[in-house]
């Protein structure tokens, strides 16, 4: 047990050092006078054109906008897909969110999601939990060797203005990344 502890302290710690790279220079998009451009994605709406676009099919799609069980994260869920056992990220900060996971073909990962985060959230912290989902999924994947963890081994991460996004799709995962990064042009 202390091994294991020891093991996804290390990584963790690993992972909050990397994020940090990653999130900053991409704190948002600027016009050409060097201010800040104020960018509105409509996420559900993205996040149905990258279903369309792949032809996604088999998993759970989960919306800040859904007040049906099972159609939104609950505490559960949050938990469950972006926690660990001792802590999980503060969904009281997203301040809207679309998601897609797909754990029909475990062998096959796929997965994104897109967050809106509310004025003065740390998505730096935040991030760490995605990262830290995607890093373990590949760890795991040790054990299967049929596993397919190209999508994860290439997932994208990042932060634009008030939004966080990655992506875990086969093939999609640079594409996806340029795609969202384009609406801030």
């Amino acid at each position: 047990m202390k091994r294991a502890f020891l093991i996804l302290a290390a990584i963790l710690l690993a992972f909050s050092l990397c994020a940090c790279d990653s999130v900053s220079g991409e704190s948002g998009a600027e016009g050409e006078s060097g201010e800040a451009k104020a960018v509105t994605l409509d996420i559900e709406t993205e996040a149905g054109s990258i279903i369309e676009k792949y032809s996604l099919s088999g998993g759970k799609r989960y919306s800040s906008k859904s007040t049906v069980a099972g159609e939104y994260l609950d505490e559960d869920l949050i938990r469950s897909y972006y926690g660990d056992a001792a802590e999980m990220p503060d969904f009281s900060q997203v301040a809207a969110y679309a998601v897609y996971i797909d754990e029909s073909k475990p062998i096959n990962p796929c997965e994104f999601g897109i967050f809106e985060m509310k004025d003065g959230a740390d998505a730096e912290k935040f991030m760490l939990f995605l990262k830290a989902r995607i890093n373990l999924k590949i760890e795991n994947a040790k054990a299967y060797p049929t596993m397919d963890t190209e999508p994860l081994k290439t997932a994208v991460f990042t932060a634009k203005g008030k939004y966080i996004w990655y992506a875990v799709v086969k093939g999609g995962n640079a594409d996806i990344d340029n795609t969202l990064k384009g609406r801030f042009e």
